[in-house]
């Protein structure tokens, strides 16, 4: 296989060949910075020195902590060059969400900024579980088994490394958790050669992207699309990726512009957020051509084209498929639809035992992978959880969808129980365990009600004990104190009892009909939500 065509590379030799055809042009533009192939690349070995000195060898397990930036991508390619395995950990998570990544992940070191070490220190069963702790940015006083990155750096400088080892393009790369709907989140195991076949199909099938390009993204690189979408096409075509920190609408277009970026990803609640801002001479003083994006609300898919000058291609992918499996062809897109399944990938609209569906029948969407191996290799230590989603062969996703005559598919909803909030897959099941332990409260239940941005926001629907009567602010700052802000239930509603099967389960469906209905809202209270 040639070069244009990287899948059956590890990582690391991956990104050495790309630097050896582009040394000096620019890789990285980060905020005021430009780094090039090679400084990026020595960034990476400089990280790997750094690991390599506190026992980081083959195979272990390294989890990064961090917010977007050029540390979070030198110490993802140091530990590539390493072949260990990075667990991406979302930087808003507490509690016990965050003890259990640690820990389910059999993590060696944890790689954290200083600001959010506390969180850790409070979990004695993850910290127990780490041998080493190392804090990225500037704190007075380090714990025992804590070092500081910049001191790392400096004494392992001129440490010597093992000689490149060629890793298998199967081997494991990567553990994505995922949030869980029944039950704890799942780590999706990724190899080399599912990052690197998702990036081949994304930059050349779905953005038909060139080395001209520079790649943007606000999204987090702790998930999955920044990750295989941004950074990996632009290494892949040896063209510019310019990383922003988060995504801001007032500052979208500007930062947009002063990168000069060509192509940027974003997400379904992205698009009405930037219609909703005030028109700007900046509204289209961008290069910007092509978003790719996934659920964009019909109703504003044609206003955002018109007013900003940038096309929607809309695609449709999980962590499970390593990104963007299926997409609209840029020369024939049909609003309103998820599009084609992408030239290594088979769709199927199926019912409960899996039978596939005719055109226009709604049923579940199921894909698969040709290789195999394109797709994630399982979900870590759950088997059990691995068959029950590659049953018969096929991922099932867990959405609803349909497909048209001409096999177009169609997003309809999620079979599973999990709540879309502005990107962010959150667990029902893990908010109301949270909600749960609240004193006051007898039962929960936790559905995702239609947003004024597209997707869902997070209606909790709760059961007092008997005798009690709970202020639904209180009930919002129970769940801030423990789960990530953007888990925090935007509606509060109280019920005598929650609707159920004569088997006891919960009637979710008949919560979700509700919509907000009269649920105290905290955003029309005037409550904002810490976001760190």
């Amino acid at each position: 296989m040639n070069d244009t065509a990287p899948a059956n590379l590890d990582l690391w030799r991956f990104l050495e060949r790309r630097v050896a055809r582009t040394p000096d042009k620019t890789l990285l533009s980060y905020r005021e910075t430009r780094q090039s192939y090679a400084a990026f690349h020595d960034d990476a070995l400089a990280a790997a020195r750094a690991l390599y000195q506190v026992g980081v060898r083959a195979g272990d397990t390294v989890c990064l902590m961090l917010p977007n930036g050029p540390d979070y991508l030198s110490l993802w390619f140091g530990i590539a060059r390493l072949g260990a395995v990075k667990v991406p950990i979302n930087v808003h998570l507490k509690g016990d969400g965050l003890a259990y990544i640690i820990e389910h992940s059999e993590a060696n070191v944890l790689v954290i900024t200083a600001d959010l070490l506390d969180r850790v220190l409070e979990l004695s069963g993850a910290m127990a579980a780490l041998e080493r702790v190392i804090v990225v940015g500037e704190r007075d006083a380090l714990p025992d088994r804590c070092q500081r990155w910049d001191d790392l750096l400096a004494e392992s400088a001129n440490r010597l490394l093992p000689a490149t080892t060629n890793f298998a393009p199967e081997a494991l790369h990567a553990i994505l958790y995922t949030s869980g709907t029944t039950g704890s989140p799942k780590g999706v195991m990724l190899s080399h050669h599912a990052y690197l076949n998702s990036t081949r199909a994304f930059s050349r099938q779905f953005a038909g992207a060139t080395a001209d390009d520079i790649l943007y993204t606000s999204l987090p690189l702790y998930h999955v699309n920044a990750q295989a979408h941004t950074v990996l096409p632009a290494i892949d075509l040896n063209a510019t990726m310019a990383i922003g920190d988060r995504f801001s609408a007032s500052g979208f277009w500007q930062e947009i512009h002063d990168h000069g970026a060509t192509i940027f990803n974003s997400l379904a609640a992205m698009i009405p957020i930037l219609c909703k801002q005030p028109e700007s001479p900046l509204d289209r003083a961008h290069g910007a051509r092509l978003t790719a994006c996934a659920a964009t609300p019909r109703d504003v898919w044609l206003e955002f084209e018109e007013r900003f000058g940038v096309r929607i291609i809309e695609g449709y992918g999980l962590t499970e498929t390593a990104g963007f499996c299926v997409n609209n062809p840029r020369d024939a897109v049909r609003v309103g639809t998820i599009g084609l399944p992408m030239d290594f990938v088979e769709a199927r609209i199926a019912n409960a035992d899996g039978d596939p569906l005719p055109a226009g029948e709604r049923g579940e969407i199921l894909l698969r992978a040709d290789p195999s191996n394109a797709f994630m290799d399982g979900y870590f230590k759950q088997p059990d959880q691995t068959a029950a989603a590659m049953r018969g062969g096929w991922f099932h996703t867990g959405d609803t969808g349909y497909a048209d005559a001409d096999g177009y598919l169609s997003f309809v909803d999620r079979v599973k129980q999990s709540i879309r909030r502005r990107g962010e897959n959150i667990s029902s099941w893990e908010v109301e365990t949270i909600v749960n332990a609240h004193p006051l409260v007898l039962e929960s239940a936790a559905v995702g009600v239609p947003s004024d941005v597209g997707e869902e926001e997070v209606k909790i629907c709760i059961v007092a004990r008997a005798g009690e009567t709970i202020d639904p602010l209180e009930i919002v700052q129970w769940c801030e104190a423990r789960m990530a802000y953007f888990m925090v239930p935007r509606y509060v509603e109280f019920h005598d009892a929650l609707p159920k099967t004569p088997t006891e389960r919960v009637e979710k469906y008949k919560l979700k009909q509700a919509g907000a209905g009269a649920a105290w809202d905290r955003e029309a209270a005037g409550y904002r939500i810490d976001r760190r």
